[in-house]
């Protein structure tokens, strides 16, 4: 991607300079406020020169770092290298970036405006999220020789999803460019490609004034982190809290079913586990309509994919079409809803749980009480689709793994169980089951021949 900074321009890419020339780039984030990287200021209280790069026409502005809002890089893990300014004066007309929690990163395409060295006028980078490190996320362009060079810290890392779906994508502003190691003669040829961005949630977290702006709900329900006192003596549900890490992490089925009574031992797990999901929940009290809605809003689908899916979880649309243009908009997020068992209506809210299984969701279903009806409804309307369409993976696997080997094969046997398990009694005990040994056929047929 070349020169398009005026075609393709956000509107809130700012470029920074002083007297010796371009130092790096910054986020409008409100008329007289913008972010950039803690290293591209010169000092603390360097005076900075503000252009508007996507504004031709615009008188520059005046920037300084606030005080106590210059938080520079930690040593280890990655984090930091953030620095609010102040803006002065403030131009009307020059349009700042919308602030809304986004409550997952992993897999998007983004694209980054930066300043490089003989591109006053900038240039765009396409990138994906590939995944955490520390506090950052790595970024890797889509086309090697655009890399993000010196110039691009502190530029925006805006939401590119949906560019091939719609003319006009709606722009999230997922995070910042902070660091990249290009230079670093300690570093592997193969990492110098990488850029690193600091997501707006931790850029929220050390800035208070930032917080403010953000608008949208938490993604994470404040009162499941109020941890209801445990009588004394208890501790941690050890077995509970190893089979929450091994569903976080990505192990086994999709959906789990855990049973967490408010100050029990289990609690005390699932609480501790709240930091590895991207969106919890609580459902007590609540009709299968705020759930719906609380859901679409926290899972922040750009339009009109946002609306449709919150449509289709309330039962009152069609699926949406979440793969336009082969575009992947599935959603690989980790949600757990807790006290689905005390909600108004169990049975509609176990509804909505069950349809947004079918998008990608890791769900972590945590009934409250000792009805045992309503987790058997959890496993009927959630836990047994969920499981089925798991196993269905799992046996195409089997299958491709025994193409081409001779002797017995499996594939066909597990393929006639799972047909079968709706004649079981017990049908979600028996995919457990049948789960269970696909996993061990998988884990042979991978070993050594």
């Amino acid at each position: 991607m070349g020169d398009r900074a005026g075609a393709d321009g956000i509107g809130w890419r700012l470029r920074l300079r002083d007297g010796r020339g371009i130092l790096g780039a910054g986020i409008l984030i409100a008329p007289d406020r913008a972010l950039t990287s803690a290293h591209v200021l010169p000092h603390a209280d360097a005076e900075l020169t503000v252009d508007y790069a996507d504004y031709p026409g615009v008188e520059p502005s005046r920037a300084r770092a606030l005080p106590g809002c210059v938080k520079p890089r930690a040593a280890d893990p990655a984090d930091g290298d953030v620095a609010l300014l102040s803006v002065d004066p403030p131009r009307p007309g020059v349009r700042p970036a919308p602030l809304r929690r986004i409550p997952r990163y992993t897999g998007w395409t983004v694209r980054m405006g930066g300043f490089p060295k003989d591109r006053d006028q900038g240039l765009w980078v396409r990138a994906r999220v590939e995944g955490p490190y520390g506090a950052w996320w790595q970024l890797t362009p889509e086309v090697p020789a655009y890399v993000a060079t010196e110039g691009f810290s502190g530029t925006a890392v805006a939401n590119a999803q949906l560019e091939e779906v719609s003319a006009e994508p709606p722009p999230e502003l997922l995070g910042m460019v902070v660091s990249r190691f290009y230079d670093d003669e300690r570093v592997p040829e193969f990492e110098k490609r990488h850029a690193y961005m600091i997501p707006l949630d931790r850029i929220a977290a050390l800035l208070p004034e930032v917080d403010r702006l953000v608008g949208g709900p938490a993604p994470r329900d404040a009162a499941l982190s109020a941890v209801v006192p445990a009588r004394p003596g208890t501790g941690v549900d050890a077995e509970l809290a190893a089979l929450l890490a091994g569903w976080a992490a990505g192990a086994g089925p999709p959906v789990l079913l855990a049973a967490a009574p408010e100050g029990s031992a289990r609690d005390l797990a699932f609480t501790a586990a709240l930091d590895r999901v991207e969106i919890a929940l609580n459902a007590a009290g609540s009709t299968a309509d705020h759930l719906a809605y609380a859901l679409g809003e926290r899972l922040r689908l750009p339009e009109p994919y946002g609306s449709a899916l919150t449509a289709w979880l309330r039962g009152s649309g069609p699926r949406p079409a979440l793969r336009d243009s082969g575009r992947r908009l599935d959603l690989p997020v980790k949600v757990a809803v807790a006290g689905v068992d005390r909600s108004a209506d169990p049975a509609a809210a176990l509804d909505v749980l069950g349809r947004l299984t079918i998008l990608g969701v890791r769900l972590l279903v945590v009934p409250r009480g000792s009805d045992g009806r309503v987790l058997r409804e959890a496993e009927r309307r959630v836990e047994c689709p969920a499981l089925r369409a798991y196993a269905r993976g799992l046996v195409r696997k089997v299958i491709a793994l025994e193409r081409g080997r001779s002797g017995p094969r499996v594939a066909n046997g597990r393929n006639a169980a799972l047909t079968a398990h709706d004649c079981a009694r017990d049908p979600v005990r028996e995919l457990r089951a049948l789960t269970d040994r696909l996993h061990a056929d998988i884990a042979r047929l991978e070993g050594p021949s």
